[in-house]
């Protein structure tokens, strides 16, 4: 029995963090990862007619992500990892069993919305853009150090939220931090 595309695609909206993160591991770069994960579903409602369950359409998503990301990696004249290690990778994102990815995932998803704007861009300026947080600390007029503390404070706080919520107990707020 063949696989719906319906169904194909939400198996793989809901492993998003999964397959983005194998090519995010693979190409560095996040933005490149989305675009592979886009790549990989539209390959996939293709080839939905050799889909017979979900472990099978996560398997090959992982699979077609990780050799789309090595291609790329390679195009740009980055260093890959090592085979051995983007199996170990692979092997571990493709364990259906594993849904603490998914669950933490959702959670830091909610914890992120509750923070400042202004400590949303501290960290859209770190990780997204890749800034140093000397770079980020020239750019808010701010001292180095007052950026790794500010940095330290929202990610202790990002991590008592998400424990909160996975917790089943009250979800920490996430507060702003003085600067």
């Amino acid at each position: 029995m063949t696989l719906e595309p319906d169904g194909i695609v939400q198996i793989l909206l809901r492993e998003r963090l999964r397959v983005t993160a194998l090519a995010a591991t693979v190409t560095r770069d996040v933005h490149a990862a989305d675009d592979i994960f886009q790549q990989v579903v539209l390959a996939a409602l293709e080839s939905r007619a050799q889909f017979h369950d979900t472990d099978h359409v996560l398997a090959w998503a992982l699979r077609a992500a990780r050799h789309r990301a090595v291609d790329l990696a390679r195009s740009r004249r980055l260093h890959s990892l090592p085979d051995d290690v983007l199996d170990h990778l692979e092997a571990r994102w493709s364990d259906s069993k594993d849904v603490a990815i998914s669950d933490r995932s959702e959670a830091l998803h909610r914890c992120l919305g509750k923070l400042t704007a202004s400590a949303q861009e501290l960290l859209r300026m770190r990780y997204a853009e890749g800034l140093t947080a000397v770079t980020v600390a020239k750019r808010l007029h701010r001292t180095p150090d007052a950026v790794y503390q500010n940095l330290s404070r929202i990610h202790r706080s990002l991590r008592e939220c998400v424990e909160g919520e996975l917790g089943g107990r009250e979800p920490s707020t996430v507060r702003e931090v003085p600067s």
